[in-house]
């Protein structure tokens, strides 16, 4: 199975900015790993078990942490109840 393309990206997040876009189809993830990282983004932030994710992994949810809104939120909440 090949890497994402820039419309599996768009597809899931939108054209937010293609920096981005083309970043994260640069890490060659798969369709599973872009889903996984918008999810792992959308949550709280686990800075540890973060850590412990493959470099590719860390990448995407870092690259999704700033494309999606509500990621941002979900961050600067956690950050903030700390």
């Amino acid at each position: 199975m090949g890497g994402i393309t820039e419309a599996d990206v768009a597809a899931a997040i939108g054209r937010i900015d293609e920096i981005i876009i083309r970043e994260v189809v640069r890490t060659q993830a798969s369709r599973l790993e872009l889903r996984r990282a918008i999810a792992l983004a959308k949550g709280p932030a686990d800075i540890a078990a973060s850590l412990a994710l493959p470099p590719r992994m860390q990448r995407l949810i870092d690259l999704m942490a700033v494309a999606l809104p509500e990621a941002r939120r979900s961050t600067l909440e956690t950050s903030r109840a700390a």
